[in-house]
């Protein structure tokens, strides 16, 4: 329209030196502040040379060019601030959008309960998780801007314990404060683990968070291994063979009725026994046969001793040991007499024995009234030298512990 002129190639010129200097300069390591001030620096020299070859006037050019020095600075700093809140503002924007899409489809496909509320208990997320575990029908978006607390109103009855659990939940959110593996029970035997996060965005309480967890096959496998363990406890304090208490039972309980005996200030008498010549029965008939006079040993035991607080263990070897609670002297002596008599009328035959031909037993008897300045094995140690001097004086018989002398009585 205007045709070519000088000005027009040098303004041209000008323009397409200026846009190959700002690429150069955007390569710099610079800050983008600085380089944003660089490039308006090299534009105003471009400019100026410009105006040097159009006007053929060095200073009129470089009068202009100070008179657009602070305007072009301060221009370009407003450009520049404006530029960097839109660009951070746009990617701002997007990682938002980016972020609010993945957690809605993460909490969509959670395997968690998930359901998130405002303030005023409105729904804003909840997945299908959450709707299965409260049997809640129809695609959860549905649900979103309803009052959290109408959806578990209504499907309470589901829980063993409704009043409680709604209770729970409204004091939680009243409180504000972080729960962790809460215990949920169903009335169809589920189990769930609640967490709940109330939700804050600097000091701005927004909402908050619910999750549940199905814990039920975990809870399972918690009360087999306690039943496991019980079972395994158990037999931890069984005799294998006898399938009496073994010593390490009896210990654990006569900690228990020594410390009962002490504070009731109640006797407490202990028998220790064993079978006269067993070594010379194991040698004649074998281990075997041996074990099984053991065993019908124990049973004898068993059977003269049935009251439940009595306890018959097998304290080693060819040893047993008999805890009889709340039982005096007297009572303890007409107990052993009992199971030596039922031994001896049993007549399990002994042809090694130098006493009858048939097994016997010998017994050490102690009854004390606990102290504290005694130590309850005592009890037994005393009871084993009653029973060593029942065999030193001739076996298949009784002795009680005295205080006065170490074993004297002899029935």
């Amino acid at each position: 329209m205007f045709g070519i002129t000088a000005s027009g190639i040098i303004g041209a010129a000008t323009i397409i030196v200026m846009a190959l200097l700002s690429g150069w300069t955007v390569r710099l390591p610079y800050r983008p502040f600085i380089r944003f001030q660089l490039m308006n620096s090299i534009s105003l020299l471009c400019v100026f040379f410009s105006l040097s070859f159009l006007f053929k006037d060095i200073k009129h050019a470089a009068t202009i060019i100070i008179y657009l020095l602070p305007a072009s600075f301060i221009g370009g700093c407003l450009v520049y601030l404006v530029g960097r809140y839109i660009y951070i503002y746009r990617v701002t924007t997007s990682q938002h959008k980016k972020l609010s899409k993945m957690f809605s489809v993460m909490v969509q496909n959670a395997k968690t309960g998930t359901m998130i509320e405002t303030p005023e208990r409105e729904v804003a997320v909840i997945n299908q998780t959450f709707c299965d575990m409260f049997d809640i029908p129809g695609p959860p978006n549905q649900y979103v801007g309803l009052k959290s607390n109408q959806l578990f109103l209504s499907h309470a009855p589901m829980l063993k314990d409704p009043a409680r659990f709604l209770k729970t939940v409204e004091s939680t959110v009243y409180s504000k404060e972080s729960i962790v593996d809460e215990e949920i029970t169903f009335i169809n035997g589920k189990i769930y683990a609640r967490d709940y996060i109330p939700i804050y965005e600097g000091h701005v309480y927004i909402g908050h968070y619910w999750e549940y967890r199905d814990i039920t096959e975990k809870k399972k496998a918690e009360c087999d291994l306690r039943k496991a363990n019980k079972k395994l406890e158990m037999l931890s304090m069984k005799d294998g063979l006898t399938g009496l208490n073994n010593r390490r039972s009896l210990d654990k309980q006569l900690e228990i009725e020594w410390e009962y005996a002490q504070k009731e200030k109640e006797p407490l008498s202990f028998l220790l026994f064993d079978i006269d010549y067993f070594k010379a029965y194991n040698d004649t008939y074998g281990h075997i046969q041996g074990d099984e006079c053991l065993k019908e040993v124990a049973n004898i035991a068993k059977s003269v001793v049935f009251d439940e607080p009595d306890f018959v263990a097998r304290y080693g070897g060819e040893e047993f040991g008999i805890l009889l609670p709340r039982a005096n002297q007297y009572e303890a002596i007409k107990m052993a007499e009992a199971i030596r008599q039922q031994v001896e009328q049993r007549g399990i035959i002994h042809q090694a024995s130098d006493l009858f031909k048939c097994v016997t037993i010998s017994v050490g008897i102690m009854t004390v009234v606990p102290s504290e300045n005694i130590p309850p094995i005592s009890i037994v140690h005393q009871a084993d030298q009653a029973l060593y001097e029942a065999k030193r004086t001739g076996r298949n018989r009784i002795s009680v512990y005295s205080h006065h002398k170490e074993a004297d009585s002899n029935v």
